[in-house]
């Protein structure tokens, strides 16, 4: 975790919007919490973004808390992070496809640099009447002080920019985080398998080499190259699989669970150590102290935002019982003026990429990965982005890609 461009990240209590307006025919994601879905509402194209559409919501492994050994096994390094594609043959035989998701893959490659791997099972798949595409992270669950120290270690090796990281509440002060009535925190945080490696957790993949599952649709078209002009009438694969790779990588929070009205004990994910209600004088921080002991905000509606007191996100807050979209997700920038805020953002609109934000990294940093905000030089693979409908998230006119070789497995 490098520090962020204060030119990128605007400062205390200006929620960041940092793209163009977008256009008005878009796509809906709807996350839920064990698949990502991209749906199609109607004559409108609306793409979804669901983890786990089912009322059981995101299935979490319950790990036992790891023996300590002495000091952090966390390491850092500037190179080393590694996305694995394992395509089954419905993907492979798909060159341009393939071709896109390796390049949604290097998006994010270029910004983080844990020295881990994590290894995306993908395909094409009938995935039922207005589904584009679904995503199944690995996730599980450990003891809350455990997981919570992860955290606070992995910030502790980064210095002052993740201060804040290292000061995320204990079980005992996250007790107080607001709940809606019939809910109650199980004792346990969560992660998904990536981000649990980039905390530093050892031989995750003893419990199987996939972090993870994203299918995409056989029943739509995409539009496979925007490196030319986009056609405005199709979705841009790549960027679809740089959003659901960012769900893959930990962009959950647990309020879609508690949004599908599911009462009862609620795990947490890391990503919800750093949500808090904007305006709310017990939970909305302006100073460190507050930000540790101040009430997360695990409701639906409102106005929630995800805060590092020097900046906040403003989020969605649910797609049933909040703004309309699932939670795991920056604000939809048309409920906000028409600015996107990243990649996560909820809503895509038909011939328009959107890239990786200062947002969109700030995020998985304070969740615990290493990142550089300035990404990793590609000399000589320049990639020009084409004309209209480009969000250019960075500031960045072309999109500069690392000059890689990508590790996809063989069947």
């Amino acid at each position: 975790m490098l520090t962020k461009q204060s030119d990128r990240v605007r400062r205390r209590k200006a929620i960041v919007n940092m793209s163009s307006r977008r256009d008005s025919t878009k796509t809906l994601l709807i996350l839920s919490i064990t698949a990502i879905t991209y749906i199609i509402w109607g004559n409108t194209p609306i793409h979804a973004c669901g983890l786990c559409a089912n009322p059981e919501h995101l299935i979490v492994g319950r790990v036992p808390t790891p023996t300590q050994t002495g000091g952090s096994n966390i390491t850092s390094s500037l190179s080393g992070f590694d996305i694995v594609l394992n395509p089954n043959v419905t993907l492979s035989n798909n060159t341009a496809a393939l071709a896109a998701f390796e390049r949604a893959a290097a998006n994010w490659e270029q910004y983080i640099s844990d020295p881990i791997t994590v290894t995306i099972d993908a395909g094409f798949s009938n995935l039922g009447a207005g589904i584009l595409a679904s995503t199944n992270p690995v996730a599980f669950a450990y003891n809350y002080d455990f997981l919570r120290g992860r955290v606070v270690t992995d910030a502790s090796d980064e210095g002052a920019n993740d201060t804040v990281a290292t000061l995320v509440p204990t079980s005992a002060q996250f007790n107080n985080a607001i709940l809606p009535a019939g809910f109650n925190l199980d004792g346990a945080l969560a992660g998904t398998k990536a981000n649990l490696k980039a905390l530093g957790i050892p031989n995750l993949d003893q419990e199987g080499v996939s972090d993870g599952t994203i299918n995409f649709s056989t029943r739509f078209s995409f539009d496979y190259d925007n490196t030319d002009t986009l056609n405005t009438n199709l979705i841009d694969f790549e960027t679809v699989a740089t959003h659901e790779i960012g769900h893959l990588l930990g962009f959950i929070s647990s309020v879609d669970s508690i949004d599908q009205g599911v009462s009862g004990a609620i795990t947490p994910f890391t990503l919800d150590l750093f949500r808090f209600a904007n305006g709310v004088a017990i939970s909305d921080p302006s100073t460190l102290p507050q930000f540790t002991g101040n009430a997360r905000s695990l409701l639906t509606g409102g106005d929630s935002i995800t805060d590092d007191v020097d900046s906040e996100f403003s989020m969605s807050t649910g797609r049933n019982k909040g703004d309309g979209r699932q939670a795991s997700h920056w604000k939809d920038g048309d409920l906000t003026g028409g600015n996107v805020i990243g990649v996560m953002d909820p809503t895509l609109g038909a011939g328009q990429v959107v890239e990786i934000s200062a947002a969109d990294l700030r995020a998985l940093d304070l969740i615990g990965y290493d990142i550089n905000y300035q990404p990793v030089p590609a000399p000589p693979a320049v990639v020009s982005l084409g004309i209209g409908g480009v969000v250019g998230l960075l500031g960045f006119g072309a999109r500069k890609l690392r000059a890689r070789s990508r590790r996809v497995k063989n069947k």
